[in-house]
């Protein structure tokens, strides 16, 4: 019954701030043996805590994050810390929670900079579960993704490829199957096509060969040099081993690279 509810995202939204309180409650009412004064004020603590929550995750996450601006999100984020735990728990406690519990704190003044310290990592208690469960799933879904692209990248058969490169050499045109082509090189004037057979130049742009090729099984990594898909055996952000060939990855391919052979 239990398992079936927390299928529903509000239910588990519901559950956790139920326990996130609860536990709150034993740990600080210990002390004392006062619980029930100890829930109060776990209560009277729940609005910035979902501010700082459902903020984060719904606004800065959702607009920061998966835009990878990481130092903006971080610094929005101490903002918002910053921001609910000085203008909304603090004033919650002081002039709310202070006199409707009667409780006798040793400095009621508000701008206390040790008690606002305390403040601001009490809220921050709340968002560290949410933040690390947003953080674990996105990253299995990036490792996933990225799994299934490096397999279909690494682990594509050669046999899957059909058709030729027309290529011209000196005066004949010849016929080179796409199946072959471990990578091409610009070399000034003309392009080096290295296959699994031979190595063929022709007097072409690596620009207009790349034009001929299927982007789904050759990629462009460097403005010299084009590799084909099946023939990758490993590759990083800076360089991929292609047949037992090294080649550097040019600067403004990196990105791209990362995006289509899912590296992480």
């Amino acid at each position: 019954m239990l398992r079936k509810l927390l299928k529903h995202t509000w239910a588990r939204h519901l559950f956790y701030w139920i326990s996130f309180v609860l536990f709150f409650t034993i740990v600080w009412g210990t002390a004392d043996g006062d619980y029930f004064t100890s829930l109060k004020i776990q209560l009277c603590s729940l609005p910035s805590r979902l501010v700082l929550v459902y903020v984060t995750l719904r606004v800065l996450f959702v607009k920061y994050f998966k835009s990878k601006q990481y130092v903006k999100l971080f610094f929005l984020y101490l903002l918002l810390l910053i921001f609910t735990g000085v203008f909304i728990q603090r004033p919650m406690m002081l002039y709310f929670a202070r006199p409707f519990l009667s409780l006798d704190w040793v400095n009621p003044e508000f701008f206390v900079v040790t008690e606002i310290v305390n403040t601001i990592l009490d809220v921050n208690l709340a968002a560290i579960l949410p933040i690390s469960n947003f953080f674990y799933k996105a990253y299995k879904t990036t490792y996933e993704k990225s799994m299934a692209l490096e397999k279909q990248s690494l682990n594509q058969g050669t046999g899957d490829i059909e058709g030729f490169l027309l290529v011209k050499v000196e005066k004949t045109l010849q016929k080179l199957p796409l199946s072959e082509i471990v990578y091409i090189e610009s070399q000034k004037n003309y392009v080096k096509i290295c296959t699994t057979k031979k190595k063929i130049y022709t007097y072409k742009s690596i620009s207009s060969v790349e034009e001929e090729l299927p982007k789904d099984y050759f990629i462009r990594i460097h403005r010299s040099f084009i590799i084909g898909r099946h023939f990758i055996e490993s590759f990083s952000p800076s360089k991929v081993v292609v047949n037992g060939f090294v080649i550097s990855v040019g600067r403004k391919y990196k990105e791209r690279l990362k995006n289509e052979l899912g590296y992480f």
